[in-house]
């Protein structure tokens, strides 16, 4: 799992993209009780790949 900051670093993008991804619907993060977002492998895979869609 990886918050949006380190799926952000991984990927090489702002954490204001994946911010958009996730308002729109393309990434789908789990929220944790205190609010946090968490991504997994595949929304990493899909932001590697260029493929969030």
């Amino acid at each position: 799992m990886y918050t949006t900051g380190q799926l952000a670093k991984k990927c090489n993008v702002s954490i204001r993209t994946i911010q958009y991804y996730d308002r729109r619907g393309l990434l789908h993060a789990k929220r944790t009780e205190n609010g946090l977002r968490h991504y997994n492998d595949q929304d990493l895979k899909q932001l590697q790949e260029g493929t969030v869609t």
